[in-house]
């Protein structure tokens, strides 16, 4: 659980790093009993659209380099989304050991 909770922090703090740009970004991780939800939040202003989403998850051409996180998210998460809080954009996963 842990492995997993570590990657999908990583790749929703490098996501939000890399696709808006926001000065701030803030990772809560909130523990359960039997889970940790993670939840990343930048401002919510992507590079080109202020009103920025989470594309869905796709494979990438086999030689690309990027694009593959949503993917591993969804992999190792019980589940995962995003909503619209004050301007920004929250994206939380659901990490539960025994759950998947």
């Amino acid at each position: 659980m842990v492995d997993d909770l570590e990657t999908v922090t990583g790749e929703l703090t490098a996501n939000a790093l890399e696709h808006s740009a926001s000065r701030t970004v803030t990772v809560t991780l909130a523990r359960m009993a039997r889970a940790a939800v993670i939840s990343v939040t930048d401002e919510g202003r992507g590079r080109r659209n202020h009103h920025r989403r989470v594309p869905e998850p796709s494979s990438p051409p086999s030689d690309q380099e990027h694009g593959r996180g949503l993917l591993i998210i969804e992999a190792l998460a019980t589940c995962w989304g995003q909503r619209r809080v004050d301007g920004g954009l929250t994206v939380c996963a659901v990490i539960g050991a025994g759950y998947r």
